[in-house]
């Protein structure tokens, strides 16, 4: 069980993405309805915690919705030796770095994993522009996403 601040991604861009990822074998493909944003991560969230990340989540709220645009598929670590597929974005503003803990911030959206060894992703071009309407507090548990409202505190 672990938790993040995020976006998840509208509908027609996972399907735009899904339907335009790169032809890569031995790939564990994600669902696209699991395509989301991650602005910051939580391994756990205590009770002293969550009135933090409310605050957080109030802060990101003033950048929604957030322009975006997507760039090019890639791969983490790299594109030569990815064990992560993504699609590279680019945000309107960068000032959400600022308000969440994360220091090696590189907008993007995880697609897949490679299953054994890393593999190679051309990095295709992938053009579109849309917004994230809102950020949220997610629990993710077992492979699932739980909205958390954060309005409580």
């Amino acid at each position: 069980m672990s938790y993040f601040i995020g976006a998840m991604v509208p509908t027609a861009v996972c399907d735009f993405l899904s339907s335009n990822k790169p032809e890569i074998d031995d790939v564990r493909w994600m669902k696209p309805e699991k395509y989301h944003i991650t602005f910051e991560y939580f391994p756990d969230l205590s009770n002293e915690m969550f009135k933090n990340v409310h605050l957080k989540v109030q802060a990101l709220s003033k950048y929604f919705p957030l322009k975006s645009e997507l760039k090019c598929f890639s791969g983490f670590p790299t594109h030569r030796r990815a064990r992560v597929i993504v699609a590279l974005i680019s945000l309107s503003s960068l000032e959400v770095q600022t308000i969440c803990n994360n220091k090696r911030f590189n907008p993007h959206v995880t697609v897949g994993y490679a299953r054994n060894p890393p593999v190679f992703v051309p990095q295709k071009v992938v053009k579109l522009s849309f917004s994230f309407v809102r950020p949220t507090l997610f629990l993710s548990e077992h492979g699932f996403y739980t909205e958390i409202s954060t309005d409580a505190c």
